[in-house]
């Protein structure tokens, strides 16, 4: 076994490794290369290469090793031996085990089915529940097996069917082979203990967190680059009023009319979460940095504290200038945009477009660069044609909602509605307050009643020469790092991994179904967030692993293809009066083996054979019809 870089250039253009773990194999008489394991994008030079290739193998064949390694090739290794054994070390084949064949004679008039359950979803949940070793991680956190079952279901629950607890306890009955594989549920399924174990898995956040992390560096052996945090508020449908985590404050999905509760998240560059926390609804987010930033170095006892730190990415809700200066004193590297509009201290700069570079990027449109150096930091200019588009069309949105509100305001003078002079003018500063610059394109003129020197008998509304400021500078952002040793262009693309953080959010309010949350107590309320979070981690590993095959697709669109691969019961009655009960998982279809294969998963149908009297099979066939009618 050996180890070769299959390079490739990516869809923006930029080279990378493609490390794959090969062999020689002899046919007839040529030689050819099998590739047993994709080994990704890790950072490892010439020499180390050939030393990973020989550790892989003599640690594949339990060869003894002479010296111990570095600590990167030794972890490598280990992921790498571990993913080869998911891969080729399985007890059955591809489809099916091998069993002897066994013939008989079958009533076709007998031949019937029932307790058909959903299984694509959660053969490929299972999978990555072994990979990611969260049984091992539970009995790390000294749950029993009760408990550990019990966790199983709410976060393979969360991935695959969202929902409350109500909801995931009426999936395992009636629509998942789930509980086939939680040994203490296969005779009833309790229910209270669904809300129960949210509170012990929350108790245990750290712990998980901390094993989780390690397990993934193992899997996905890459050099943190960097790390994004940003933060998002999912609503409640009641007032709550007596809590001390939902409070009212500007909904990131305009639910205004409901509490609300703030989850922080720290993800790496390829999506993976690092740390997770909870905050009250009304929580100002620069704040939360500074202690985000300790837990996650400070508090945790892991390799992070070994590694070098980081690059810290983050939204500009979140970059003010004290947060700015805290990661410069602490060493910390960064890429931000300032939450002070620096645009314009830069409109001459960005009015010389001849100076700037000239990309185009896929998904991204057109995009102008220019970088200016600082005494302390590094500035990158950004003119963008897809964000100016976008941003256009937001402001062309809010003028029109102005000019609705500020007619209204019109017609309620006119038919004598509102008249006192004081009063409108308060309804033209709420106007104002709501729609910011947009306001400075019109002009309100009050015409007085001659006869009635307080009351107003016409509104006029005139558009001046002014135009938003925020139309002037559509488009044009400036992001600021203390790398003065990258590109335009590599600033550029370190910044927009903020679209993997904005994505985790975006997976879990949509697809794992966080919103909205109708918990009474403040922790269940954590205990919810935080199943959520951990269902990310397995649906994060599905899409990497997809990615990484250059297969890109949303976990939506994988549930909604193994959705129709079921796992049913057979029955059917043999001449000799003896009738059978088959239960066994369908053949999958081209479209589900091709994902079971991109996943390197080994499918099997798992049977069960029964053989029962017709006496005791009448009994048993009136009790599943009155169970699953």
């Amino acid at each position: 076994m050996y180890i070769i870089n299959k390079g490739k250039k990516s869809k923006k253009g930029i080279k990378w490794n493609c490390f794959w773990l090969v062999k020689s194999v002899r046919n007839d008489d040529k030689t050819q290369i099998k590739n047993l394991l994709y080994l990704g994008n890790i950072d490892i030079t010439e020499n180390e290469r050939i030393t990973l290739g020989k550790l892989i193998e003599r640690k594949i064949k339990s060869m003894p090793t002479i010296c111990k390694f570095s600590e990167k090739l030794e972890t490598i290794s280990d992921g790498a031996v571990l993913r080869y054994n998911l891969k080729w070390k399985h007890p059955s084949d591809n489809c099916e085990e091998k069993e002897k064949a066994e013939y008989m004679e079958l009533d076709l008039n007998s031949l019937d089915h029932s307790q058909s359950r959903t299984a694509g979803s959660e053969i490929i949940a299972l999978e990555f529940w072994k990979r990611l070793g969260f049984d091992q991680i539970f009995e790390k956190c000294l749950f029993d097996t009760e408990e550990q079952d019990l966790a199983k279901a709410v976060i393979l629950g969360r991935l695959i069917s969202p929902g409350s607890e109500l909801h995931t306890y009426h999936w395992l009955n009636r629509e998942t082979i789930l509980p086939e594989f939680l040994p203490s549920m296969q005779k009833s399924i309790p229910f209270n203990p669904l809300y129960h174990i949210g509170d012990l898995i929350y108790a245990n956040k750290s712990k998980i967190e901390h094993y989780l992390r390690h397990n993934l560096k193992k899997l996905y052996p890459h050099t943190d680059k960097v790390f994004l945090y940003d933060l998002t508020n999912t609503y409640f449908e009641s007032s709550k009023p007596k809590s001390q985590l939902c409070k009212r404050g500007k909904s990131k999905e305009k639910r205004t009319d409901c509490p609300l509760v703030t989850l922080a998240l720290v993800v790496d560059q390829d999506g993976f979460p690092v740390y997770s926390s909870i905050f009250r609804g009304n929580q100002s987010e620069p704040a939360t940095l500074q202690e985000i930033l300790y837990k996650v170095y400070e508090s945790q006892d892991n390799f992070l504290t070994e590694l070098m730190k980081p690059a810290i990415i983050m939204d500009r809700g979140i970059a003010t200038k004290k947060n700015i200066t805290y990661l410069q004193d602490n060493e910390y590297s960064y890429f931000v945009i300032e939450r002070r509009n620096e645009v314009t201290d830069y409109e001459k700069e960005f009015a010389e477009k001849d100076k700037f570079t000239f990309y185009e990027v896929s998904g991204k449109g057109q995009i102008y660069l220019r970088q200016i150096f600082d005494d302390d930091c590094v500035r990158v200019l950004v003119i963008s044609s897809g964000r100016k588009k976008k941003e256009t069309a937001m402001i062309y949105k809010k003028e029109v909602r102005f000019l609705a509100d500020a007619v209204k305001l019109i017609k309620s003078n006119l038919q004598g509605n509102i008249k006192d002079y004081d009063k409108i003018n308060v309804r033209i500063g709420r106007l104002k307050e709501r729609y910011g610059s947009i306001t400075n394109s019109y002009k309100f003129t009050l015409v007085k009643d001659d006869d009635k020197v307080k009351q107003v008998k016409e509104i006029k509304l005139t558009k001046t020469n002014k135009s938003p400021a925020k139309k002037e500078h559509a488009g044009c952002y400036v992001i600021r790092t203390d790398k003065r040793n990258l590109s335009a262009k590599e600033i550029w693309d370190f910044y927009m991994n903020l679209t993997e953080v904005e994505s985790s959010f975006k997976a879990l309010k949509s697809e794992l179904g966080t919103r909205p949350v109708y918990h009474q107590k403040d922790t269940r309320v954590e205990a919810h967030l935080f199943i959520s979070v951990l269902a990310y981690y397995l649906l994060r590993s599905i899409t990497f692993n997809l990615c990484e095959k250059d297969y890109h697709i949303s976990w939506n669109e994988i549930r909604d293809i193994m959705r129709m691969h079921i796992r049913s019961t057979i029955y059917f009655c043999n001449r000799e009066g003896y009738n059978y009960r088959i239960r066994m998982t369908g053949l999958p279809e081209k479209n589900m083996r091709k994902l079971y294969e991109l996943l390197e998963i080994k499918f099997s149908r798992h049977r069960k054979i029964r053989r029962i009297s017709s006496e005791a099979c009448s009994t048993q066939k009136k009790m599943n019809c009155d169970i699953y009618q």
